[in-house]
């Protein structure tokens, strides 16, 4: 018999209630995280017994082996040259965690160079100099060039300016701090802060106050000659500014691109106040404040809208298949959705065997009704082998895991036997795409929301580009984002998160849900944010699903995961660059990888006056979007 921890009554729920609320995406918990909190004494090892295992006919693989890539650090070169219609980040130290930067301008589809020579960086309209303005970081040529910069027309964004041009920003002090746990927005009618309006978007959390003495470092500006356009909750200004007849000088308190990394990797101090289901905009205010400042300075500003088709909001609609029930009510599902216009990332858990909760696979109908899933039009991904509560404390395995060879048995919420990462993730994959002919397994979902820090450069070594396995509102933007080595700072790999937006494993577990869902999209729609949503495959998911789709569907872009990582990557490789040919101005759009749906805004006031490449196009004002891209792509605009 189990033996209970010595424990009040009232610590002992309300430990279990946190479990619950901060772990979703899973499937029959309760009891097991009961059986954790009890401290259950469980046998050395466990091997799987004949009858507790499904053997799969005809199966035996993957034949191939997964190794995880050497890291290597990304080089700042990488995103040097462009016209100077780009904005450009003026690098004072190349150790800093610019590609934080890069990741965030990359999102927010804002064309930006990269270079740490500051006459390169002044022949461009907007400059950012990251991650410090001081005269350690900075030669006295330097500052004195960057000081006439705005007088001369330019727009000067500086992070953390610690000295030497505190006149050019408008202050008079830069005063540190590691106190400052909130930044909040001052909204106003100017250009750069008047679109915020909604409680979550005026204010960026720092850090948790309750749990923690100090946060990340901040420095907060005296002696403002303007009113701040953003303050911390002492008052003291975030971020100051100031303006010149055609220039504008801006500084920010706090490392942006730091913040972005901490968000991204999801490496902070409880910066987000709600796990899933809620508005958690933090880095994408910054990256809007951003976009604003570059669009506002700079006359030949074109931007990448992050949205196919120019529609307000991305939207794809998953549902876990990770119990046996789930997978049978799956294939009436899915013709349903099939008839009712929309299509849907289902992700298979491939649990062939029986543990603490049963087989999902088990017998030849099972298989039958994953390829009656996909022939309808629906995507399939990973969703794990087992479902572990524990697969990011895993071992990484010998990457040689095979069906049916590979054996992991969960036997509580708190003890798994077997399983690692590389196994959860290849065997799983090899099996959907074994079982069903054609489809092609891309995407990896955890079944809880976290994941082992090996996880990014695990997904390319197992064969994945993408995953949905982490929560939008523990990474604080509701964008997908490339993801890094070892969730760390200095090494991109080309994988990208696509983080759950909206989660049915929470309350309330009625239709109000789908009412709830709708307001949170059109949060994020306001500034084409996606929205990934997980609805189980039952007849309240129906009502609910059904009910948000007709909501949305005329306003919102819907599709599979699969088809929008495959745009979003095709997306991040896009680079545009304004030249003047004489009179008129030139837009150059590199698309390397075809895509379809690529919307480009171009620069105030212009209209597109001749178009070469990219194919069949429309036009609405200063907003051209290419039914099939690829190429490059030559638009004349009329001034």
């Amino acid at each position: 018999m189990p033996h209970f921890k010595s424990i009040a009554h009232g610590l002992f729920f309300l430990l279990l209630a946190t479990l619950i609320i901060t772990t979703g995406c899973g499937s029959d918990r309760e009891g097991d995280e009961i059986g954790a909190l009890q401290q259950t004494e469980y046998p050395e090892t466990y091997d799987v017994r004949k009858n507790e295992f499904y053997q799969i006919p005809g199966a035996r693989g993957p034949e191939d082996k997964s190794v995880l890539a050497e890291r290597v650090p990304t080089r700042w070169q990488k995103y040097s040259g462009g016209a100077d219609s780009r904005l450009c980040v003026l690098l004072t130290d190349t150790a800093s965690s610019w590609l934080g930067v890069a990741h965030g301008l990359k999102s927010f589809g804002i064309p930006f160079s990269i270079t740490t020579d500051y006459r390169v960086a002044l022949q461009h309209k907007v400059v950012m100099a990251y991650p410090v303005i001081s005269g350690a970081a900075l030669a006295p040529d330097a500052l004195q060039a960057l000081a006439a910069y705005p007088r001369s027309g330019g727009t000067l964004i500086g992070i953390q300016v610690l000295g030497a041009l505190n006149e050019v920003f408008g202050f008079k002090e830069p005063v540190p701090s590691r106190q400052h746990f909130e930044v909040n927005i001052v909204n106003d009618s100017s250009a750069i802060t008047g679109e915020f309006t909604d409680p979550k978007e005026l204010r960026i959390s720092l850090g948790n106050k309750e749990r923690f003495k100090e946060t990340i470092g901040t420095y907060s500006y005296s002696g403002n000659q303007l009113p701040a356009l953003a303050v911390y909750e002492d008052k003291s200004a975030a971020v100051s500014y100031k303006l010149y007849e055609g220039g504008a000088a801006y500084a920010f308190g706090f490392d942006i691109g730091y913040f972005i990394l901490k968000g991204h990797n999801n490496r902070h101090e409880d910066f987000h106040h709600n796990v899933v289901n809620e508005f958690e905009p933090s880095i994408d205010v910054i990256m809007r404040m951003i976009r604003n400042i570059y669009l506002s300075g700079n006359p030949d500003a074109a931007w990448i809208p992050t949205v196919p088709y120019f529609k307000n909001l991305s939207v794809v609609i998953t549902h876990n298949v990770n119990f046996g029930k789930a997978l049978d009510e799956s294939v009436e599902y899915a013709r349903k959705e099939r008839e009712a216009g929309m299509l849907s990332t289902y992700f298979i858990q491939t649990k062939y065997i029986n543990d603490r909760s049963p087989f999902i696979l088990s017998k030849d109908e099972d298989l039958t009704h994953l390829k009656q899933i996909h022939a309808v039009g629906h995507d399939l991904q990973s969703n794990s082998v087992i479902g572990s509560p524990l697969f990011d404390q895993f071992e990484q395995g010998t990457g040689d895991e095979t069906y049916p060879d590979y054996k992991p048995y969960v036997m509580a919420w708190d003890k798994t036997y077997h399983g690692t990462i590389f196994g959860e993730m290849r065997v799983s994959r090899y099996l959907i795409d074994r079982i069903v002919p054609g489809n092609q397994t891309l995407a990896f979902r955890n079944s809880y929301l976290y994941t082992p820090f090996t996880y990014p450069q695990s997904l390319l070594a197992t064969g994945y580009r993408f995953s949905s396995s982490v929560a939008a509102n523990a990474h604080l933007t509701h964008l997908p984002f490339q993801l890094n080595y070892n969730r760390e700072f200095d090494s991109e790999l080309e994988a990208f998160e696509f983080p759950v937006t909206d989660d049915d494993e929470l309350p309330p577990y009625n239709i109000t849900r789908a009412q709830s869902a709708i307001r949170l999209a059109k949060k994020i729609a306001r500034y084409g944010g996606c929205f990934i949503g997980q609805v189980h495959p039952n007849a309240l998911g129906w009502k609910v699903q059904k009910a948000f789709y007709d909501d949305l569907k005329d306003e919102a872009w819907f599709g599979t995961l699969r088809d929008f990582g495959l745009w979003w990557t095709a997306r991040n490789e896009v680079s545009i660059d304004i030249t003047r040919e004489g009179a008129q101005r030139v837009v150059t759009v590199n698309v390397p990888k075809r895509m379809e749906g690529l919307a480009i805004m171009l620069p105030i006031r212009s209209t597109p006056v001749a178009v070469t490449g990219g194919g069949k196009y429309s036009v609405d004002g200063k907003l051209i979007i290419f039914e099939l891209a690829e190429g490059t792509i030559r638009i004349t605009l009329n001034n």
